[in-house]
This record gives structure tokens, C-alpha cells and sequence, in this order.
């Protein structure tokens, strides 16, 4: 008792606890021990989980693994002697998602190795999982469905959870080892359908200032919508605008020109997601035709003789001309805006304004004499 009070002062508290520990395996009712193991306990955890978050932070995974591991059996002798531990409950997520991850991995390590035959070595991995994953005792490689059930199992456990993007992954795994195993097709399948979302583009809205840009209703949304289809990552689809703009209108959703309305209208529709579009303003300007005399070099040829031979030499010589530049300029301005919601949390992810200014100018030149010979000024 005396060495462990001395190596608590000291700052030495798994030490401490350590023979606070043996103390009570030979006295459960010692107060002073059952203080001591308490008190030195819960700061031994506190550095546990400290190292625990660098490793994570650091990619050291199984190192983590390891250290969250050894914190757990900690908790549970401590318990054993009649000494109950604060566990920090705010790193049991972290915890199942690098568990996750190190699985994962792992497990495509292993079945790597079956298909080189190396099966030995496939086991050790299986073992080294089975540590820290308890679906993942007694695999064995020499019976492959004892391979295929554990992840079959997680498989269904996330899909049940909602994770349908982890269950995707985890079914999708089974398949490619043996497609006929149990329903794991149809789970995967279903697992991705569950997990894509569907993003609506609405109709565009036009404001007062942009009706004369209007043209055809659905022109921008389609061109919109099929850019997004050629673009969509592995879990997102773009609603058929045809078939949504027919169920907007049979819904009573016409000119949806705010947010709140863009929300009712994609949760009428069962979207996760809605695109609003809105033409703000269009300006279009002409400018009256002007007429310019410019100067340029016409080139002339000439011939002149030479006294000598008595024979003529071309040359070219410039001389000053003009020309008539009719010019005609025109300029667009566009002003859109956009929002990104989200449906279900009626949140809007990203919104911005787009203003864009087209000028075009166009010159029709005339001249009274061979254009092929006019040079600039």
C-alpha cells in the first residue's frame, strides 16, 4: 500500500494502480486500495484514450485498435474487483469506424491471399480480425462459406441500419468471392437502389425582368439535368425532368419561385435533393449602326524600265487608301440564380448568382478596289 501511495504522488498511476489492483484481489473490501484504483483507474484510461486519438489522428490504426482494446479489458478487471470506471463513451464511434475500416481492409488482404493459395497466411489475418471483430471467430479458409458468412452478417446488420452505402459494399464483396450465396445479389442490389439519392431539377422560374429570355418552358432545366446525368457519381440519379414536370403540374406545382416552395414540391415527389433555378433578369442591347472611313495601304504594282537593258522590273509601292467600316454591336446580360436543398432537412446546401455579359460586335468593310491588295494602317 505504502509503494503504490508513493507512485501515485509520483505520477506513476498504472503503476500505482497496478498494486492497488493486487491489493484488492487479496482484500476486495479494502477501502483504501478500492480509493486508490479509482482514483489512479480513470487518469490510466484518460492517457489510454489520449494515445488512442494520436494514433487515430496519426493513421496508426491497429495501433488504435490495440490501445482502445487494452483500455477495455482495464475497464472490465477493474470491474472485477468492485471498482467501476467512467468509460468515455465520445470515442466508441471513432472506435467502430477505424474497426470498420482495418476489417475491411483486412479482409480484402485475406481473401487476396486465398486466391494465391497461400492459406496459412490467409488464416493469421483472419485471426488478427477475430481480435477485434468477434463475427470473425473460427474462420476458416479451408471452408469458404465460414469466410462469406461474417461479412453476409455485417452485411445485413448495416443494411438493417440504414448504412445502405457500407451494406453495398460489404454485400458487393460476398458476390465477387461466390454470387450464389445466399440472396447476397439481391441484398446488394437493393442496398444501392436505397442508397442513391434522387436530385430533381425544377423548372426554371422567370422573373418579370427575364420573360422575354423564356423561350421553351424546360430548355435550360433538360440541359441542366442531362449535363448533371453525364456527371452523377455512383449514388446520386437525376429525376426525368419530363416525368417530375408532369407530376408537378398534376401536384399543382406551378412558377415554384422560393425555397420553401422548392422543398414541398421535392418532398411531394420523394427527391432528396431539388435544384432551383431562377432567370432574374435578361437585357438585351443594340446599338445603332455607325460608318467609319478608315485608313489602310493599298498595294500597287508598277513597271519600270531599265535604261541599260531596255527591259521592265515590277515592284510594289503603298500608297495611302481608305475604306468603309459599317459596325454593329449588341450586348447580353443574364442574371441566374440557384440553390442546392437539401428535402429532408428543408436545408439549403449551396446557393449563388451567375451574372454573365456577352458583346458582340460585327463589321461589314467595304472597298472600292481590290480587297486582296489592302493592307492595315
Amino acid at each position: 500500500m505504502k509503494q503504490a501511495n508513493v507512485q501515485s504522488n509520483a505520477g506513476m498511476y498504472e503503476d500505482a494502480a497496478n498494486l492497488y489492483y493486487n491489493i484488492l484481489l487479496a482484500d476486495n473490501k479494502d477501502k483504501e486500495a478500492r480509493a486508490g484504483l479509482q482514483l489512479n483507474g480513470q487518469k490510466v484510461l484518460a492517457a489510454k484514450f489520449a494515445k488512442f486519438s494520436k494514433q487515430v489522428i496519426e493513421g496508426r490504426i491497429e495501433e488504435a485498435l490495440a490501445t482502445y482494446h487494452y483500455a477495455q479489458g482495464y475497464l472490465q478487471n477493474s470491474a472485477k474487483v468492485g471498482v467501476v470506471l467512467d468509460w468515455p463513451h465520445e470515442y466508441d464511434e471513432v472506435y467502430q469506424d477505424i474497426r470498420q475500416e482495418y476489417t475491411q481492409s483486412q479482409y480484402d488482404v485475406a481473401i487476396e491471399l486465398i486466391k494465391n493459395r497461400k492459406y496459412e497466411q490467409a488464416e493469421k489475418v483472419f485471426e488478427r480480425i477475430a481480435i477485434y471483430d468477434t463475427t470473425y471467430k473460427n474462420v476458416s479458409v479451408l471452408r469458404l462459406n465460414t469466410v462469406l458468412e461474417p461479412l453476409y452478417n455485417i452485411g445485413l446488420q448495416q443494411y438493417k441500419a440504414g448504412q445502405f452505402k457500407e451494406a453495398y459494399y460489404s454485400f458487393n464483396k460476398v458476390t465477387q468471392i461466390d454470387d450464389q450465396y445466399k440472396d447476397a445479389v439481391k441484398l446488394r442490389n437493393q442496398s444501392q437502389q436505397q442508397a442513391t439519392l434522387l436530385v430533381g431539377v425544377l423548372p426554371v422560374y422567370y422573373y418579370p425582368a427575364a420573360k422575354e429570355f423564356q423561350g421553351n418552358y424546360y430548355d435550360i432545366s433538360n440541359k441542366v439535368a442531362d449535363a448533371l446525368s453525364k456527371q452523377q457519381g455512383a449514388y446520386v440519379r437525376i429525376a426525368n425532368t419530363t416525368a417530375l414536370y408532369k407530376d408537378l403540374i398534376n401536384r399543382g406545382f406551378i412558377n415554384i419561385n422560393s425555397t420553401q416552395k422548392a422543398i414541398e414540391a421535392g418532398k411531394n415527389n420523394n427527391l432528396a435533393y431539388v435544384l432551383l433555378i431562377e432567370m432574374d433578369s435578361f437585357g438585351y442591347k443594340k446599338s445603332k449602326p455607325q460608318v467609319y472611313e478608315r485608313e489602310a495601304y493599298e498595294a500597287v504594282t508598277e513597271n519600270i524600265l531599265n535604261p541599260y537593258t531596255q527591259t521592265y522590273s515590277s515592284i510594289s509601292k503603298f500608297k495611302k487608301a481608305t475604306y468603309t467600316d459599317k459596325s454593329e454591336g449588341q450586348q447580353l446580360l443574364i442574371k441566374v440564380k440557384y440553390q442546392l436543398i437539401h428535402v429532408g432537412s428543408a436545408t439549403v446546401i449551396y446557393s449563388d448568382t451567375i451574372s454573365l455579359v456577352k458583346n458582340d460586335e460585327l463589321h461589314a468593310a467595304t472597298f472600292n478596289g481590290n480587297p486582296a491588295n489592302l493592307y492595315p494602317n
